[in-house]
């Protein structure tokens, strides 16, 4: 799903506005999202100085990141925040269960109160599909304080297999003009026509 952020981070960008985007997995790419800009564009590396990336290399650094926030975005006025794979650090096997539980809870309720207060669509990208007990609690935690979810889908494992999004709880569905990636999951904690995101 995160060709979907890029789109509308570029969206922001073009606006004038500034984003921040969380990552939490490591795989962000900067030149991905250069190539979601029009080739007409001529100021597209220009607008990237609006975009903030901050990168947890562990779970205690991505709390900290996200507990940033409401600081950050006051002074940017930011329409949007993106947090990559969260859970990802959470699965740490150096981090206990109980731990990655309390730290998923807290960063869950910030996020909630950053999109409530400061009128900010935040999008979490995570998985759809759970890999272990822990991690179904974790996407079970993000759920309950999402107001919306995106998931893509798709007909078969290629590139150029089409791709069917679903949005909830409209349950409007689309497809997506370029599908590239696998099936994944935007968890919405605001609404994204509120901050014109559309």
């Amino acid at each position: 799903m995160r060709k979907y952020a890029e789109a509308w981070t570029v969206a922001a960008l073009m606006r004038g506005e500034s984003v921040h985007w969380v990552d939490g997995a490591s795989r962000i790419d900067p030149s991905r999202i250069l190539k979601c800009f029009p080739s007409h564009e001529p100021s597209a590396r220009d607008h990237l100085h609006r975009l903030f990336i901050g990168r947890g290399f562990t779970v205690h650094q991505l709390a900290t990141l996200v507990e940033r926030l409401p600081r950050e975005v006051s002074i940017t006025r930011s329409p949007l925040v993106v947090i990559d794979g969260p859970i990802a650090m959470h699965l740490d096997t150096q981090v206990g269960d109980h731990e990655a539980r309390s730290l998923m809870r807290s960063i869950s309720i910030q996020l909630q109160d950053l999109a409530e207060k400061s009128n900010t669509a935040v999008i979490v990208i995570t998985a759809t599909e759970p890999v272990s007990k822990r991690h179904q609690h974790l996407l079970a935690m993000i759920e309950r304080r999402s107001s919306q979810h995106l998931s893509e889908q798709r007909s078969a494992k290629t590139d150029r297999s089409p791709r069917w999004l679903i949005h909830q709880p409209s349950g409007t569905s689309g497809m997506w003009p370029e599908p590239r990636v696998a099936k994944s999951l935007f968890r919405v904690f605001d609404q994204l026509t509120d901050a014109g995101l559309h």
